[in-house]
């Protein structure tokens, strides 16, 4: 489809909109409901993955990574058009999405909290957080981004090695455990913003040559732009408990300070015993402090591998290790490979366009 003719069919209703149309209807009356039900063929519905709230074998118990992306691909990014009249299903998934609010209005739950969001608002959720969508209109648009926690900084390489409140809400809730649920911004109507959004979805559907790539821009350039314009009147939840509070606080400064940190370094800085810091950061993320400097010392080294050209000694010069050969062995244990078989399988994406074609 050409891209002017996608934005004038943009309203049209797809076939699982129709779908979802008649069976939104269908729930107003009890005797109607019961006649929809009787009339679905069931085999129709397992193909289309269609999902009915009175059918519980329709519904996922949780969406992993594995339902939507293509888990070969650690570029890929799944860019849809949310069902219109779809049931508002409560669910989390494994994966960070993005909802664009392109026209009309919705309500999120999340949490248990609604939200009201109407044209130009985009939501970030984060994984494990429950969460459900009502769009019950004809002239509701939103598009949905998907995003693997676990290839994220490879996607947007630029954008998370750039200090800001998004990139951070995104690291976050990589390594928290309760980190903010949501991230809000309202850019009402923006039009390079809701150019972007079609642009992305058009690439998405059509897949032409170098489609990742020019979503991952494409994605890039809207998170930059986000920033610049509306980073003073993001919407972000309150923590819940001053130890979420401190816990987060504790993995932003490692982060930042990953090559050179230590124990000592961070209770000093927070004024806390090395003791209280290390039950701080295990009800946090989980983990041990040097499991969680590991896990962020490596996790940078698989994007750096992935993101780059630079050598070996290069990355464990960058990292703080002292010497290669102990990079490497850190590395092979996380990974169970060395860096050098790691990025024969994760190449850059200037250097595998065939992957992504």
């Amino acid at each position: 489809m050409e891209y002017n003719s996608l934005k004038l069919h943009l309203y049209d209703m797809n076939e699982d909109e129709l779908f979802y149309k008649r069976y939104y209807y269908a729930r107003q009356q009890k005797y109607s409901l019961e006649e929809f039900l009787a009339s679905l063929d069931m085999d129709e519905v397992h193909r289309r993955n269609l999902l009915i709230t009175e059918l519980p074998e329709t519904i996922p118990p949780e969406f992993l990574d594995s339902y939507f992306f293509d888990m070969s691909n650690p570029a890929s990014i799944v860019v849809q058009k949310h069902n219109r009249y779809a049931p508002a299903l409560t669910h989390h998934h494994t994966f960070f999405e993005m909802a664009y609010i392109y026209d009309g209005t919705c309500v999120h739950r999340i949490n248990d909290k609604d939200l009201v969001l109407s044209t130009g608002d985009l939501i970030v959720i984060p994984p494990d957080t429950d969460h459900s969508v009502s769009a019950f209109s004809d002239d509701t648009i939103m598009f949905n981004v998907m995003l693997r926690k676990d290839t994220l900084r490879v996607i947007l390489y630029n954008f998370m090695n750039t200090r800001n409140v998004l990139s951070s809400f995104f690291m976050d809730n990589i390594y928290a455990r309760h980190a903010n649920d949501y991230i809000l911004f309202q850019t009402g109507q923006d039009l390079p913003m809701q150019e972007a959004f079609i642009r992305m979805y058009w690439e998405s559907i059509n897949k032409e040559k170098y489609y990742y790539q020019a979503i991952t821009h494409t994605l890039t350039l809207c998170l930059f732009l986000l920033i610049r314009n509306y980073e003073r009147s993001v919407i972000m939840p309150r923590f819940a408990s001053r130890t979420d509070s401190q816990g987060y606080g504790i993995i932003q400064f490692i982060r930042r300070n990953y090559k050179n940190i230590s124990l000592k370094k961070v209770s000093e800085k927070f004024n806390y015993s090395p003791e209280h810091i290390s039950r701080l950061i295990k009800s946090s993320t989980g983990m041990t402090y040097s499991q969680l400097l590991t896990k962020i010392r490596m996790d940078e080294a698989c994007n750096l591998l992935s993101a780059t050209n630079m050598t070996v000694s290069a990355i464990s010069a960058s990292l703080g290790f002292l010497n290669q050969e102990h990079f490497i062995r850190q590395f092979k244990k996380y990974a169970n490979m060395t860096p050098t078989a790691y990025r024969k399988l994760h190449p850059t994406m200037e250097q595998a366009p065939a992957a992504l074609t």
